[in-house]
């Protein structure tokens, strides 16, 4: 095997970035060094030719033929270069999911299971981007979505995912209120009605007071866990609430049914594959887990 002669690189690129810009200075700019130091390599590379690579004086920095020649091959090598830099990062690069979901089933659930959801066999990681209800989802880019009590459209092969169990959760200051109607509750504008609806499934009727409103479901839901209101709240959500005792539910038995969560995936996103073993998965687990957290009465 031949061996390649030893070229003098940094020369070399001295000569194209000079050529390329049009002055030592420029140059000097261009390669974050000094005036000298790109004066320097190009001595260097004319002695190493010997032969002069610019016409007349240097400060006018005119290359002459093999000037050209040569500033011309090393810019088109260092742009064959460039290339395959960034085809070797691109395959090392590892490619993020991203599932759009309601933010308190992403806070709640997804997040927290997410080293469970790990994609087998797979680099691919998964970022969670929560959305709110006021929110066009749909603009959104994503490989994955969840979507609650929203049909999704049928370009992205939807396929249900769980019925919420809304059920009575009240912080346990307040467990010495034996009538649900008296207790103080808090709501969210986001989730109309079902407050009302859990109220007249349970005792026909309204509660006392007026609910304490919430702009947002999660927002609420920390109230509730701060103690200022029981929350009417999908069960399936709060498992690690219930069983800590953050939370309890002392009507079980009047659970009404919430909302319809589905789950699709984009078409067209560039890690479809992998969305589609993770949805696969989530519906495994779904249907694996219980229906909803079994409930833990009051004192125990």
């Amino acid at each position: 095997m031949t061996k390649r002669r030893i070229l003098p690189i940094k020369s070399l690129i001295a000569l194209e970035s000079v050529v390329r810009t049009g002055s030592v200075s420029a140059a000097a700019d261009d390669l974050s060094v000094t005036h000298g130091a790109v004066s320097k390599q190009l001595a260097h590379l004319e002695q190493w030719l010997g032969r002069p690579l610019f016409s007349g004086r240097r400060g006018g920095m005119v290359a002459n033929a093999a000037g050209e020649r040569l500033a011309a091959a090393v810019g088109g090598a260092l742009e064959e270069i460039e290339t395959a830099l960034d085809d070797v990062l691109a395959s090392d690069r590892q490619e993020v999911l991203t599932v759009v979901a309601p933010a308190t089933f992403a806070m709640r659930w997804l997040i927290p299971r997410l080293p469970r959801l790990d994609i087998a066999g797979s680099d691919t990681g998964i970022r969670v981007r929560p959305t709110h209800t006021t929110e066009d989802w749909d603009a959104l880019q994503f490989d994955l979505v969840v979507r609650r009590g929203e049909a999704l459209a049928p370009r992205f092969a939807p396929r249900p995912l769980f019925v919420e169990q809304l059920g009575l959760l009240v912080p346990p200051n307040l467990l010495d209120v034996t009538d649900p109607a008296r207790l103080p509750f808090v709501d969210a504008a986001t989730r109309t009605g079902e407050l009302a609806r859990w109220c007249q499934h349970a005792f026909r009727g309204r509660p006392a007071r007026p609910a304490k409103v919430y702009p947002h479901y999660y927002v609420a839901l920390e109230a509730a866990l701060a103690g200022l209101g029981a929350i009417v709240a999908p069960l399936e959500l709060l498992g690690p609430q219930l069983s800590q005792g953050l939370l309890v539910e002392p009507w079980p038995d009047l659970r009404v049914a919430g909302a319809v969560y589905s789950i699709g995936v984009s078409p067209d996103g560039p890690n479809r594959c992998a969305a589609e073993t993770l949805a696969r998965t989530m519906v495994r687990q779904w249907e694996a887990a219980p229906a909803a957290p079994p409930a833990i009465p009051a004192g125990a």
